[in-house]
């Protein structure tokens, strides 16, 4: 059974909208999440003058959640981890609020804050959950096994704080290690009208909603009928070309049955109606029962 665990966020400013510090306890740790606005704010705090790494957080012009992953040390002229993200001003990129992350004791050097931005970026690469903006990936250092070893259990708990703090950035659309019923896969089969191919696909319902699962075929001809930002989904993907041979490269999580289906079959459908499980049983009719 997994642990739980106890997380303090502080409402620095008495609002949910402003900046908000996190702790944990038995974590040498801290975390603060930062609206861009309220950056100014943060400069007479003396555990922002200290070295870290730092998350910012945007959307492209396609509505697509982005992060920049970065790290800095304190400088010759006792500039910081803060100093670093207001440089970020300047950038073409307009973040909307950053998450910072340092240790409560200053314990953080070179070495340490390479290896955690290096970590941290691989894996948001591999969640998928958000596209990562670094451009070159990081330097991971060299540190000792022993050091590996404390940096690994700083890692593990500022993945938990991340999420905690509203940022799914670290969390598999699919956690293969659950085998509850809760995440059984469903089936869709259908033939359109559009190409004549039996289409399909296959889904998995998760604590979030329902997640297509990479390798399931699509249909390539959209229907005038199609949710607008379903549309928008599918152009990118044929755009960006993660579309292989009439299958989708990765996983896509959908907030409802319906628009998974509608992901797949380029219209308007009922997912209800549409998703079975292998005994052939509609959600509708799991759902009834």
């Amino acid at each position: 059974m997994n642990k739980s665990k106890n997380f303090n966020l502080f409402l620095m400013d008495g609002e949910v909208t402003g900046r908000i510090k996190c702790t944990l306890l038995n974590w040498t740790g801290l975390a603060y999440k930062i609206p861009r606005s309220l950056l100014d704010s943060c400069k007479i705090r003396q555990d922002l003058k200290q070295s870290g790494v730092y998350f910012l957080f945007f959307k492209n012009d396609d509505g697509q959640d982005e992060v920049y992953i970065g790290q800095a040390g304190v400088r010759k002229n006792k500039e910081c981890i803060l100093h670093r993200v207001l440089e970020h001003l300047k950038d073409e990129f307009y973040f909307t609020d950053v998450v910072i992350l340092t240790t409560q004791n200053n314990s953080f050097g070179p070495t340490e804050i390479s290896y955690l931005e290096n970590k941290f970026t691989n894996l948001a690469k591999e969640a998928q959950r958000y596209i990562v903006k670094n451009e070159n990936e990081p330097n991971p250092g060299n540190v000792t096994e022993e050091k590996e070893s404390e940096l690994e259990d700083f890692v593990e708990y500022s993945k938990m704080v991340l999420g905690v703090l509203g940022y799914k950035i670290f969390v598999p659309l699919i956690n293969n290690a659950l085998t509850s019923t809760t995440e059984e896969i469903y089936n869709l089969n259908s033939k359109t009208k559009k190409s004549n191919y039996v289409i399909k696909a296959k889904c998995k319902r998760t604590n979030e909603g329902f997640v297509v699962l990479k390798d399931s075929m699509i249909e390539m001809n959209d229907s005038e009928t199609l949710p607008k930002s379903i549309k928008l989904l599918r152009d990118n993907l044929r755009e960006n070309n993660e579309i292989v041979n009439g299958r989708i490269t990765k996983d896509y999580l959908f907030n409802s049955p319906s628009y998974a289906a509608m992901f797949i079959l380029g219209m308007s459908r009922n997912g209800r109606t549409e998703w079975k499980n292998k005994e052939g049983l509609t959600l509708k009719e799991l759902d009834e029962m």
